[in-house]
C-alpha cells in the first residue's frame, strides 16, 4: 500500500485524519493527483519514526487561489490562519478524504519517501 506523508511536528494533523475530523489534506502542489480515487495509508512525520497510523481514500481535489476560498473550508482542512501550512500567494490544493480508519496495534513497516512511501503491514 502506499502512504502518505502528513507532516504532525506542530499540529496533530495525521492523528485528525484518520479519526475523520481532518477531511481536507493542503498542499501546495498537485503531489496527491496520483492518488485519487485510491485508499492510501496516513503516515505520520515530523515526530520522530515515521509511521501508519491509518487510512482514508483521496476523493477529489479543488484548487484554491484565496484566503476567502481556502476559509470556506476551515472546518474541513482544519489550518489555522498563523500556521505555516496557511495558503500563501501560490494557492492550494485541496484534497477531499473519506472513509477514515484509525489502525490501532497494527505495525507496518515503513519505507522512505517524501510526498509518499511504501508502507506494509507485519504479519505474525
Amino acid at each position: 500500500m502506499i502512504g502518505i506523508n502528513v507532516n504532525s511536528k506542530h499540529h496533530a494533523f495525521a492523528d485528525m485524519i484518520v479519526r475523520g475530523i481532518k477531511t481536507i489534506e493542503t498542499r501546495e502542489c498537485m503531489s496527491l493527483h496520483p492518488y485519487i480515487g485510491k485508499r492510501v495509508a496516513i503516515v505520520e512525520t515530523g515526530k520522530g519514526k515515521a509511521k501508519v497510523l491509518g487510512s482514508v481514500t483521496i476523493t477529489g481535489c479543488e484548487w484554491v487561489g484565496n484566503t476567502i476560498d481556502f476559509d470556506a473550508y476551515a472546518d474541513k482542512h482544519k489550518v489555522e490562519k498563523d500556521s505555516e501550512y496557511y495558503i500563501s500567494s501560490k494557492g492550494k490544493y485541496l484534497y477531499f478524504l473519506a472513509d477514515a480508519k484509525q489502525y490501532d496495534g497494527r505495525e507496518f513497516i515503513v519505507g522512505k519517501g517524501i510526498v509518499a512511501r511504501n508502507v506494509e503491514e507485519v504479519t505474525q
